[in-house]
């Protein structure tokens, strides 16, 4: 009985000192996210002459049409990069978003711009399938990838032109954030990828490892057909995962862009944001298991403050009431000074409407959690439904769903 008290209250000390090295994580991620978000980002991106200027492809994938379509892809009209070509890429000939591509083109024929229908039916994930064609087909040196999501910006491109320069680097890629809409759904989105997202992919990449989304992102071509081209990495549905760890692993360094990409789309919802995240979660409970379904969850601000809060009062009895109150309250405040860094300007929101936003996103992020877990393996994206083994190999097991966005 004396040993088994002993070995509980190892067990208990353990249990109270693993928040301890979570809350230090969590904390340096924040200071050195906000310290670059205020002093990288957004600033003025030096001028380049013509002549340095490397030319450009860049492949915009597409799937049907949102209300804001078509003034993202006019952004990408209006550039003033001295030469690139555009290459628009669609799968369904039934798309409708065809005939918007058609309407661009004939507004600015003096821009080089393409469109290929269909894909190569061997490869896995929908947006390679999508792209291959495009890819393959790209005159030019240099491949910016933008999802439809994305609104360009005038100095995004030349800002990773400039960065991706550098021989070291393969992949210069922004980070994720949402344009200016009104709406709870629209500031939930603003402050996850502004607050949560932010904090970690921003952190990581200033220490040099890599973590990248696929939204926006400049790459190397010859670096990447070196490894097998785009289309090796169809087989997996986070393809810009597998293809920068292999850049990484070759030596290569992925650069974070100035600018942050602008997600500009109509109709949010928060049922269509969870189910997204929900999706992400479980491409990430593929590839990273420990990381996805144990250290996320103990590093949201509800699950981490409720166990700082038990393990403060088992080693101080500290008020655990009073600790949890103290620390929502500094994690609002960071997330605040995190995401008005990105954003470099006024909000769209006043400050109650971002904590409403706030409070909505983190208790969310809990149930998102969860849903993943269950039926983890099954991902639904787009007309079909994939089941991915652990590693990210994948699937086909169902084409009976509906467009959809991602």
């Amino acid at each position: 009985m004396v040993i088994m008290n002993e070995i509980l209250c190892y067990m208990k000390l353990l249990l109270a000192l693993i928040p301890w090295p979570l809350y230090g994580f969590v904390t340096v991620c924040s200071v050195i996210s906000i310290y670059f978000s205020r002093r990288n980002l957004n600033r003025p991106v030096p001028s380049l002459i013509a002549d340095e200027c490397p030319d450009v492809s860049i492949i915009k994938p597409l799937m049907g049409v949102d209300r804001l379509l078509e003034t993202n892809l006019e952004t990408y009209f209006l550039l003033t990069y001295p030469k690139y070509e555009i290459l628009f890429c669609v799968q369904d000939e039934q798309d409708p978003v065809i005939d918007m591509c058609h309407r661009l083109m004939a507004r600015f024929p003096i821009i080089d711009c393409k469109l290929f229908i269909g894909g190569k039916s061997s490869v896995i994930n929908p947006m390679v399938q999508n792209m291959s064609v495009g890819y393959e087909n790209a005159q030019y040196g240099l491949i910016w990838i933008s999802s439809s999501r994305i609104k360009a910006t005038q100095n995004s491109l030349q800002d990773m032109v400039i960065k991706i320069r550098n021989p070291n680097v393969a992949i210069v890629h922004q980070i994720p954030f949402t344009s200016d809409q009104k709406g709870v759904a629209n500031t939930v989105e603003k402050l996850s990828f502004g607050g949560s997202l932010a904090r970690y992919y921003i952190a990581l990449n200033r220490v040099g490892l890599y973590c990248l989304t696929g939204m926006s992102y400049l790459m190397k071509k010859d670096e990447l057909d070196a490894l097998g081209g785009l289309t090796r990495f169809g087989k997996y549905l986070a393809e810009d995962h597998f293809l920068s760890k292999a850049l990484y692993d070759k030596g290569f360094t992925l650069q974070l862009s100035d600018i942050p990409a602008q997600q500009n789309v109509s109709g949010t919802s928060i049922v269509a944001y969870k189910d997204r995240m929900v999706r992400w979660s479980r491409l990430r409970l593929a590839i990273m298991p420990f990381v996805a379904s144990l250290l996320e969850p103990l590093i949201d601000s509800i699950t981490l403050g409720l166990y700082m809060s038990w393990s403060t009062y088992h080693f101080f009895s500290f008020d655990p009431y009073i600790f949890f109150v103290c620390h929502i309250g500094v994690w609002v405040i960071l997330d605040y000074t995190l995401v008005g860094g990105i954003q470099n300007g006024a909000f769209a929101f006043s400050k109650s409407e971002f904590l409403v936003a706030w409070l909505i996103r983190e208790v969310l992020q809990i149930l998102i959690h969860f849903e993943a877990l269950v039926d983890a393996r099954k991902i639904k994206w787009g007309k079909r439904t994939y089941k991915m083994k652990l590693g990210g190999d994948t699937e086909v097991i169902s084409e009976k769903l509906p467009l959809q966005y991602v």
